[in-house]
């Protein structure tokens, strides 16, 4: 058994260096392939992870007038709640929302001899960020609401930036994974047939069909790993250094949570490239060893 597992290893590694140039292409195509695919990964899982941490961005307030009834505004309330698309109203009396102003700036200002300048207000929660349009205008409607406050913008520019790289990530990373795939099958199979002669001499020998086979799946698994633990070096330093831009660009985001571990990239990268080195390799042995 020991003999066995030393002679395919050893076979194995003649291989990844007698054929350099094909093993490089391999690797390098394997990595641009699970870098693509591991950061559209990363980016929808931080982008998903940041919408379901800032309820607060998915809710309206609607600043009602000074001249509107405490009354009617608890009627606004209630119908406000009887929507589908809400999940919750709060309605913020005046003199309430006075106080907190008045704690908040009493380290800067005293306001204690102030008239309260504010309004009334209807926080409206909604169950899902892309019905908060028709909610903000269904509070716009009432004659009691002097303005309305949302974060429409922000929430559009993340669902925007969740669907593009959705799709550009998915399709090129897809496209070039198809290369990768394409080019290890490949170069699993020229090794083949440059060593036909030393498959026919160990079936001679005895070697069973397995033997002879595994050395050139993990031939194509070892292209994979090289090639997925290349990638999410390269995916885990582009999110670190891109991740002060982001947040430059749109302040709203500086709350984010943190994305995938890096141990889990380390790991689910190497992994996903081992798998698809393993089939392909497989693949070409099925159809090309033969005894």
């Amino acid at each position: 058994m020991i003999d066995r597992l030393r002679f395919v290893l050893q076979e194995t590694r003649e291989s990844l260096l007698r054929n350099a140039t094909m093993q490089a292409a391999a690797i390098s195509t394997a990595c641009i392939a699970l870098v693509l695919l591991g950061g559209a990964g990363m980016a929808l899982y931080k982008l998903d992870a940041t919408a379901q941490s800032l309820p607060s961005r998915f809710e309206a307030e609607g600043v009602l007038k000074m001249s509107a009834p405490r009354a009617q505004a608890q009627q606004i309330k209630t119908q406000l709640e009887a929507m589908p698309e809400v999940e919750r109203v709060t309605l913020t009396p005046r003199e309430v929302a006075w106080e907190q102003e008045k704690q908040k700036l009493a380290n800067d200002v005293n306001l204690a001899d102030l008239p309260n300048p504010l309004p009334d207000k209807l926080t409206v929660r909604v169950r899902d960020p892309q019905t908060l349009p028709a909610v903000s205008a269904r509070i716009a409607q009432s004659p009691l609401v002097e303005e309305v406050i949302d974060s429409r913008k922000e929430l559009q520019t993340v669902l925007e930036v969740s669907r593009l790289v959705r799709w550009i990530g998915l399709g090129a990373g897809g496209l070039l994974l198809l290369a990768a795939l394409i080019l290890i099958y490949n170069t699993v199979r020229l090794t083949i047939f440059s060593r036909q002669r030393e498959v026919r001499v160990m079936a001679l020998l005895g070697a069973t069909l397995r033997s002879i086979r595994l050395p050139f799946i993990l031939e194509g698994m070892t292209q994979g790993v090289a090639g997925g633990v290349l990638a999410a070096l390269l995916v885990l330093l582009t999110a670190a250094f891109l991740s002060d831009y982001v947040v430059s660009q749109w302040p709203f985001l500086k709350d984010m949570p943190p994305g995938l571990p890096p141990l889990v990239v380390m790991i689910g990268l190497p992994g996903l490239g081992a798998l698809i080195g393993g089939l392909c390799a497989w693949w070409a042995t099925l159809r090309y060893v033969r005894i």
